[in-house]
């Protein structure tokens, strides 16, 4: 069973693609009120999921294997965290008080994306709780991940995308810091990867989720 942790303005149906692909995954709602399981299988995160998925990781979380995907290692200089935690205040201000169609649009034009969009329905989501979560797993309010990375003994698949270069230079800072890292990177792909090369994406999982029993 594959626990499957979404980005922020992610949804659990994201991960359908996989379960069509003969996967057996538990899809957590990270934006109603659903915890990180503190034990499985193999665990899942993209994008913040992944920061989430390390952060339990490094508490004790009790997984066989974990796929960590497009994720940073959270801010770790202070002035740095404390730059972060004030753009993602305005964030989450704006997700809880302006238009939707012209928020996600902006959200949606973020260079990180690389111009590929993803369209969402408002009644899909709790405004107060996306503003919640931006303020609460920012990467400048959760703890840097790097000190923490060298006591997950588990096998980690560790995923960027080829284009993503910010995520893909963390992605190599971390396998350096895993006792049993591997990196994956999808090529042509930014950070939207699973959804950008979901045949790829799948048979990495595939072969991962297989081999390291």
């Amino acid at each position: 069973m594959i626990t499957c942790l979404h980005g922020f303005l992610g949804l659990p149906s994201d991960w359908d693609f996989l379960r069509d692909a003969g996967f057996a995954i538990r899809a957590i709602d990270l934006f109603r009120g659903k915890t990180v399981p503190e034990t499985g299988d193999t665990l899942l995160g993209y994008s913040m999921g992944g920061r989430l998925a390390l952060t339990a990781l490094a508490k004790g979380a009790a997984y066989q294997r974990a796929v960590i995907v497009s994720a940073g290692l959270n801010v770790s200089e202070e002035t740095e965290r404390t730059e972060r935690r004030a753009h993602d205040e305005r964030w989450a201000e704006r997700f809880q008080s302006e238009p939707w169609d012209d928020l996600t649009a902006d959200w949606n034009r973020q260079a990180v994306f690389g111009g590929r969009a993803v369209d969402r329905v408002e009644a899909d989501f709790d405004r107060v709780e996306l503003g919640k979560a931006l303020r609460k797993w920012s990467s400048g309010a959760l703890p840097p991940l790097e000190p923490h990375l060298e006591t997950i003994a588990i096998p980690v698949l560790w995923i960027a995308g080829e284009t993503d270069e910010r995520y893909l230079e963390a992605a190599k800072r971390a396998i350096e810091l895993l006792p049993r890292g591997e990196l994956a990177v999808a090529p042509g792909a930014g950070h939207r990867v699973p959804w950008e090369q979901p045949d790829w994406f799948a048979e990495r999982l595939r072969e991962f989720t297989t081999g390291n029993g």
